[in-house]
């Protein structure tokens, strides 16, 4: 990735001391790490621990609550290019921190998500990306069929299609997607195009690959997918056009993470960053018998 020897040492002591944490507060926990697209390093610990009341607390050097020297979340802080944190007391925590081979500090991301392969798979068969500008952004999640790397072939291509394709309406665009995974196994996408300035999205999902945007004191829409697979069977590609408000996050999962979650289950965690948001829900509801993603944009 182009981190030179201090810059991976900078990465190491991150991962490190989020390791060290886990195990001393939280007895075990997961940590999660991928490349952004800004050429940071991701870490993201994720804890089912007993929290922290004041995590503005523990940013400060010499805190501890567990007569350490208490310079742990302080260090990670520090050497970090943008970090965050959710916890909340008796129900764990969710540490972010972006590492950058520069010493350059970034501020929240907009989009961001966690992907994760069944437990023993090397390759996620599950992918996302996105397209445009933060004004007017194109949204694909695609979950190959199966496992593996013919099911990561099939979730690729899909994406690919959407950078081949960045200004199709989701309709149109599925409709491409469903023909060039014709030599694939086959693929659940859903699609989705965030308009800011109008204030709508617009979306295009087949099979059980699940959308819905979620806004502060409003009931969730959960956005329709239609019966089928891309690359096999699509009667009916359709398109719905929900509304866009200030404040709202659109939340895309594939089938390896439950359905039974409710953001306001989780006070004031729509406020983070997404890559803290998408672990949160990870870390809670993912099904560990399948390949799971997570994309959250705000």
């Amino acid at each position: 990735m182009g981190f030179n020897e201090a810059a991976a040492e900078k990465a190491a002591i991150v991962v490190t001391e989020a390791g060290t944490n886990l195990l001393k507060h939280a007895s075990a926990g997961l940590i999660l790490m991928t490349p952004t697209e800004a050429g940071t390093i991701e870490v993201i610990a994720l804890d089912n621990g007993p929290g922290i009341a004041d995590y503005e607390m523990c940013l400060d050097d010499g805190y501890s609550t567990t007569g350490t020297s208490g310079t742990g979340l302080g260090a990670i802080a520090r050497l970090s290019s943008f970090c965050d944190i959710y916890s909340r007391p008796g129900r764990g925590t969710a540490l972010l921190a972006r590492v950058s081979p520069d010493a350059a500090k970034h501020r929240t991301s907009v989009t961001s998500g966690v992907q994760v392969p069944k437990p023993g798979q090397d390759v996620c068969g599950d992918h996302w990306g996105v397209s445009g500008s933060n004004g007017h952004s194109t949204y694909l999640l695609a979950d190959g069929l199966g496992h593996g790397p013919e099911a990561a072939r099939a979730s690729q291509t899909a994406v690919e299609m959407l950078h081949k394709h960045p200004d199709f309406p989701p309709a149109e665009l599925m409709d491409a997607v469903h023909h060039a995974l014709r030599s694939t196994r086959g693929a659940a996408v859903a699609i989705a195009e965030l308009d800011r300035e109008r204030g709508i999205v617009r979306f295009s999902g087949l099979g059980n690959v699940s959308a819905t945007v979620f806004t502060e004191n409003e009931p969730p829409r959960r956005m329709v997918s239609i019966s089928g697979t891309a690359g096999m069977e699509a009667r009916h590609i359709r398109e719905f056009t929900y509304p866009w408000s200030q404040g709202a996050a659109l939340f895309m999962h594939s089938d390896g993470v439950g359905t039974h979650w409710n953001l306001s289950d989780y006070p004031s965690l729509i406020a983070r960053d997404p890559a803290v948001i998408a672990g949160v829900l990870f870390r809670d509801h993912v099904r560990r018998t399948d390949d799971a993603t997570i994309l959250v944009a705000k």
